[in-house]
């Protein structure tokens, strides 16, 4: 009896490990086949980073050291300044930009495309609303640095590229437009609930605001390549004004940041490094009664508005009584305060210049004009009284000899607070006019005294890319920062 009993015994100590070992065999197949324990990528994910990192591009370094100064919105404090002198000694931040601009929107935004076209998740909604941010993550990147990898940018995950080759930025334009419309031609007619209804921070998955919003891009590229692609600029502008625009502030892209500290310009306002508003914003604005004076700039200690100029040596510099002038406007500058991609206002003085540039219409430009400066000052609160005044004033006319420098002027100031978006039009426009750096207190830097037209390609992206950087370079020309991209003609 006994050993029946310990033949048994024997028998389910053999059967339990065995149990073990293929239990321990199937988990061991499990982590094989995937180590990371998930069964899906969720795209909605990426593209909510992907936006949310196109947002926080209006105050990363590109901005708050580089296109803010270039565009002589403001003047940062202790070394963030230094690009301000033209200088072009900064290879670590041209790296740090350029990995990233691909590492953030790029690479979220590639993986969302991939998703959202594969055959068993295909979804053309999804996919038109991706490419709408692709375009404008890749549109700052080319009209930072010129040529850049696009058809093959951003697909070292996706595809394995890890060499990417570089485009013309005529290419990258003609592609991004051909998106934006095949996306337009879709979002016309999609059902909402194919898109992103509890993952779209921008328009809450609204599809009539986001034809607009990808239609007006569309006329932003179309006007920016105006000087560079004629034909194609007219032809993208009729088609643009065939569809629904971005109109009323209601339209708007904007994001209000909730994590960390809030909008980044807070930190930098309050903290490090410091940010004080250009001499050359104040002068526009305190010029013409401009009521976005008080929303743009906060006043000083003895209740003025004292601007910084811009470019200074640091000889005139330390002289400055930095710390004692303007800081930027506290609804630029809270924690809370929006952060713009695109606006109403910027549209309307879009189609302002292509009334008077392609359909040599002056009197439709003057009301095209009038509304984007109105829509403007709408979009800051500007008391109503305040608003009829300065409608009433000169500057809210197209008079005199050169509208166009009026029309430049206006958009500049309608851009704030897109700051890179403002040094872009400047390139392209000449307008307003930033003059030549010849004063003994102003730095020339490297370009004697020219406004930057680029960044730089790192030594990094040379060395590790070499044959294809130097490809691009030989096209675009010399790698400095004064050499013009394809559609800077000014």
């Amino acid at each position: 009896m006994k050993n029946i009993q310990n033949k048994m015994k024997n028998i389910l100590v053999v059967m339990v490990i065995l149990g073990m070992s293929f239990s321990c065999q199937d988990r061991l197949d499990d982590l094989r086949d995937n180590p990371n324990a998930v069964t899906s990528i969720d795209d909605a994910a990426l593209f909510t980073k992907a936006v949310r990192s196109l947002f926080q591009g209006t105050t990363d370094a590109s901005v708050a050291r580089f296109a803010g100064h270039y565009g002589h919105y403001f003047v940062a404090g202790s070394t963030a300044r230094l690009p301000d002198q033209y200088g072009d000694g900064f290879d670590v931040l041209y790296n740090s930009m350029f990995s990233e601009m691909y590492g953030g929107v790029i690479r979220h935004i590639e993986e969302v495309l991939e998703i959202t076209s594969a055959e068993d998740t295909k979804n053309e909604v999804r996919h038109a609303m991706a490419n709408v941010i692709a375009v404008l993550g890749y549109a700052k990147l080319t009209d930072a640095f010129g040529e850049i990898p696009y058809m093959e940018g951003g697909k070292g995950k996706t595809e394995g590229i890890i060499h990417p080759k570089y485009d013309t930025q005529q290419v990258i334009y003609e592609d991004m437009i051909l998106r934006l419309s095949s996306s337009i031609a879709i979002l016309k007619s999609a059902d909402p609930a194919m898109g992103y209804p509890n993952s779209d921070p921008i328009f809450n998955n609204d599809m009539n605001k986001w034809v607009r919003f990808a239609n007006s891009v569309r006329l932003r590229l179309a006007m920016r390549i105006r000087d560079a692609n004629n034909t194609l600029s007219r032809q993208t502008v009729t088609q643009s004004l065939t569809e629904p625009l971005m109109e009323t502030n209601d339209h708007n892209a904007f994001m209000i940041e909730t994590e960390g500290n809030g909008n980044a310009w807070f930190t930098m306002r309050t903290g490090y490094p410091s940010i004080k508003m250009s001499t050359m914003l104040i002068d526009q604005l305190q010029g013409t009664d401009d009521p976005r004076l008080e929303v743009y700039v906060s006043k000083d200690g003895n209740g003025a508005y004292n601007g910084m100029t811009n470019g200074l040596d640091d000889t005139a510099f330390g002289n400055s009584n930095f710390a004692a002038r303007s800081d930027m406007g506290l609804a630029l500058s809270s924690k809370e305060s929006k952060l713009y991609v695109m606006t109403a206002s910027e549209v309307w003085l879009l189609r302002a210049e292509a009334a008077l540039v392609y359909a040599n219409d002056p009197a439709q430009a003057n009301i095209l004009y009038r509304k984007g400066i109105e829509v403007s000052l709408k979009q800051w609160d500007i008391a109503a009284s305040d608003i009829v005044d300065f409608m009433a004033s000169p500057e809210a006319s197209l008079t005199g000899s050169n509208v166009e420098l009026q029309i430049g002027t206006q958009m500049w100031v309608a851009l704030v607070p897109n700051y890179f978006e403002g040094w872009s039009h400047i390139r392209r426009t000449g307008y307003p006019v930033i003059a030549d750096r010849t004063a003994a207190n102003l730095a020339p830097g490297v370009t004697n005294g020219v406004l930057p037209k680029r960044f730089l390609y790192s030594s990094f992206e040379l060395s590790s890319n070499n044959d294809n950087v130097l490809e691009a370079i030989s096209r675009q020309g010399a790698n400095k920062i004064d050499t013009p991209v394809w559609w800077d003609k000014n």
